[in-house]
């Protein structure tokens, strides 16, 4: 059988600041014990504590011996990376900074040609522009004008920009459009802030920014969903972490592989 090319630790971490970023496991709460990890999961300890362990190196967890593990504020000075295993990792995390909805519009596709483009939307028709930020104490890191097309933009609820406020954006597409993101391509540029970018991300004109150019498509090749997402060089670093293998591997199926070898 092929071995899992992603660690049992690592894997288990995954869950584990998942459940912290949804609020399962709030700030000052105590995480599940080397035991109930090691139950849950069907790990041995050194697996178990090995993954409580990258928590505690990405300063989500802080660990007294005698205590336990304990959930920690996230501190905006040590939290500058974003880092992306998956196609849910794509967005920044609100632990990280606040979202804040600009507008919602739907505007016609000569107002925003490269979005339409690649939306396949003809030049006749119309796209729904949803802009926002993200915010941090120490100020915004991200700006970003995500697009949707005017047929999928009509099945969302009237109610769309206060559920914005307690969801993202992908997770409601899906939910309310009966579509599903399978695949994400993204490009990535560096460009100079102009006034209005420069204004929105507290820089000065011409100060550096990277723009990512995300398109989102369904299992069948389509694409539904399109952002430009600006951010600010200097409060942000991207980490994508590669695996030679795409598998999906099922929580019932975690087993101690490394200590197998």
């Amino acid at each position: 059988m092929r071995r899992d090319p992603i660690p049992a630790y690592y894997r288990i971490y995954q869950v584990l600041r998942e459940r912290i970023a949804a609020g399962t496991y709030r700030v000052g709460t105590q995480l599940p014990t080397d035991n109930e990890i090691m139950t849950e999961f069907a790990v041995s300890r050194h697996t178990a504590r090995s993954a409580v362990e990258e928590l505690v190196a990405r300063h989500l967890v802080s660990r007294f011996p005698g205590r336990g593990s304990f959930v920690q504020e996230v501190d905006a000075a040590k939290s500058t990376d974003w880092s992306a295993q998956a196609l849910e990792d794509l967005q920044i995390r609100a632990a990280e900074a606040d979202f804040r909805l600009d507008r919602i519009e739907l505007v016609d596709a000569s107002e925003a040609p490269h979005p339409a483009a690649m939306l396949q939307v003809p030049a006749a028709g119309k796209v729904m522009r949803i802009a926002w930020s993200r915010v941090r104490e120490d100020g915004p890191i991200a700006y970003c004008a995500a697009h949707l097309a005017q047929d999928l933009a009509a099945r969302l609820p009237a109610d769309f920009a206060d559920q914005l406020n307690t969801s993202r954006v992908i997770p409601l597409i899906e939910k309310h459009c009966d579509v599903r993101a399978f695949r994400v391509q993204q490009v990535s540029v560096a460009i100079a802030a102009d006034a209005v970018l420069a204004q929105r991300l507290d820089v000065a004109p011409g100060a550096p920014l990277l723009l990512l150019q995300r398109t989102y498509f369904d299992i069948e090749g389509r694409p539904i969903y399109y952002s430009d997402l600006f951010v600010r060089s200097d409060r942000y670093l991207q980490k994508i972490e590669l695996f030679r293998h795409r598998q999906n591997v099922a929580l019932s199926r975690f087993s101690d592989e490394e200590d197998e070898a």
